[in-house]
């Protein structure tokens, strides 16, 4: 029985671990930004609600306004 050569076997082993390690950071990264985006979206639209409105339910930034 013939034997394959070895020699880059090492390499090609690092290369798909590596492959599989960029993938696994690429869907993470992704995750977060996607909750991050939502949670900055959130926070506009709050503050651009009560900044309108002038009212605030429970505290206010800016002085001038009136909670409920």
């Amino acid at each position: 029985m013939k034997f394959f050569n070895a020699k880059g076997q090492a390499t090609i082993e690092y290369v798909i671990v590596f492959a599989f390690m960029t993938l696994i950071s690429v869907g993470v990264v992704r995750t977060m930004g996607v909750g991050l985006s939502t949670s900055v979206k959130t926070l506009a639209y709050s503050l651009s609600q009560e900044l309108s409105s002038g009212i605030c339910r429970t505290e206010c930034f800016y002085t001038g306004y009136k909670n409920e």
